[in-house]
């Protein structure tokens, strides 16, 4: 309700929402002010007398005895803060455009990550990868020309001021599985790091990520176009595994974050040296304004972690895609969905594997066996489908009834049948009318008795020809 006052702004009847705004402005503020303190969060947003000048100077990155200018190079660590080449093995690389820190460590091929050796990726050809990617717009994928990529940001948040201080790169070469981070250890120094990642990944042509697609690269890709410089592999395939990751497993798993996927899928146990990820655009600010390098050790630990999960994870999601085509059902696969994306590509025979082992089941077992007709009437398989419908009718759902009406009326034209299944369909109306919506219940109700009406009229029609002198008087009827 708005104030006598506040109604008075522009008239009697026209009301000013800016000068309503400015009204109750200070009076919101208070409340907001007010909610802060009372839920402990004045602290966060510099409301209330919880927090002082200082504080909040703190907050901003102002602190006493630090020169302005001072890099976190210059600013020796705390005495119980041993240097960063001590806790990670790795090397300072110096440039123009500052120092960058690189630990680089070569993964041999039986390397075993959780359940899986990093080697399982390729035991699926790079024809097969292909044909995958080539179904979703891509130029093909080859595992073992593809780089890994997992990146450590200064936020959560997509924008400008998120820097990619921490590049972990991973790819296949003679020996092993190459693992390389490049850590930036001041914002100053963004140059080295954009320098020494761009030589990395110059003629990549395939790029394998984990949420890659919507973070970890238009965030870095960001850093080069604010840098005034070309972004490397410009027209790259990025296979993002989160993508594929819900479409195999979010009907079976309450999360297809990494984390869970480790735990359900991939069966890796992260050491307790590991930190949460939300944790660490804070830690790297510790770093920058204190020099505390043992949390950074985790973060190393932690992105490490992420691009071996990342190579072993596509090696699972290769065996689940081809578990259809060679008959070893997945338990943690969700074939409904597989399926759907095996027909959404043109893979019909292997859509139909996947909706076959799908109907195994018993949690979506009907479900499953309505995409499988449907599958078998567009692909020409019309007995089939037949088959299905018959075997769901009497079901929950109205669809057999339709289909099989539609199957006898315009494809056999034995339309008694049909007028037998639309009579069946109009009696599990009446009964089960609670299981649908009202509108969708008249609709139906039209459709049906519309169709009986042209059946019967087909029936009608195609007696009176039978009757008629150039008729075959006693011949079989078409019904």
């Amino acid at each position: 309700m708005y104030t006598r006052e506040e109604k008075s702004v522009k008239g009697k009847h026209q009301y000013s929402a800016n000068a309503v705004a400015l009204a109750k402005g200070p009076q919101l503020q208070c409340r907001r002010a007010e909610w802060y303190n009372r839920y402990g969060l004045g602290r966060h947003f510099g409301l209330g007398s919880k927090m002082d000048l200082r504080k909040r100077l703190e907050r901003l990155g102002v602190h006493r005895g630090i020169i302005v200018g001072q890099t976190a190079q210059t600013r020796p660590p705390k005495a119980s803060e041993p240097p960063l080449e001590l806790l990670v093995d790795g090397t300072w690389v110096t440039s123009p455009g500052g120092r960058c820190f690189v630990a680089e460590r070569l993964y041999p091929f039986d390397h075993r990550h959780g359940a899986l050796s990093l080697s399982d990726i390729l035991a699926m050809s790079a024809e097969e990868w292909s044909q995958f990617t080539a179904g979703l717009g891509g130029q093909g994928l080859d595992p073992r020309q593809a780089v890994f990529l997992d990146v450590e940001t200064t936020g959560m948040a997509w924008g400008t001021g998120t820097y990619a201080f921490l590049v972990g790169l991973g790819f296949f070469q003679e020996g092993g599985f190459l693992l390389r981070q490049y850590f930036m250890p001041d914002y100053a120094d963004e140059e080295a790091l954009l320098d020494l990642v761009a030589a990395s990944l110059a003629g990549c042509g395939h790029l394998i990520t984990f949420n890659g697609r919507s973070f970890d690269w238009p965030i870095l890709e960001a850093r080069y176009v604010l840098a005034q410089r070309e972004p490397p592999c410009h027209g790259a395939t990025n296979l993002d595994l989160l993508l594929w990751s819900r479409r195999l497993w979010r009907r079976s798993l309450p999360s297809c974050a990494l984390s869970a996927l480790e735990t359900a899928v991939l069966s890796v146990a992260r050491e307790g040296c590991d930190v949460p990820g939300f944790l660490i655009p804070e830690l790297y600010q510790d770093y920058v304004r204190y020099g505390r390098t043992r949390p950074m050790q985790r973060v190393f630990y932690h992105n490490a972690m992420d691009l071996l999960s990342m190579v072993v994870l596509a090696a699972r999601i290769g065996q689940a895609l081809l578990s259809p085509s060679r008959r070893e059902p997945d338990p943690l696969c969700d074939y409904l969905s597989l399926g759907a994306f095996y027909e959404r590509i043109g893979w019909m025979e292997e859509a139909i594997c996947a909706y076959q082992v799908a109907t195994e089941g018993d949690s979506r077992r009907q479900e499953a066996l309505k995409q499988l007709a449907f599958l078998f009437k567009r692909v020409g398989r019309y007995d089939e489908a037949v088959h299905i419908w018959e075997t769901c009718l009497d079901g929950d759902e109205l669809y057999p009834y339709i289909e099989l009406a539609k199957h006898f009326e315009h494809r056999l034209r034995d339309y008694e049948e049909a007028k037998r299944i639309i009579h069946e369909a109009l009696a599990w109306l009446n009964a089960r009318h609670h299981l649908l919506h009202r509108s969708e219940y008249r609709r139906v109700t039209i459709d049906l008795e519309h169709r009986l009406k042209r059946v019967e009229k087909h029936i009608i029609s195609s007696v009176g020809q039978d009757n008629s002198p150039g008729g075959k008087l006693g011949g079989p009827s078409l019904g």
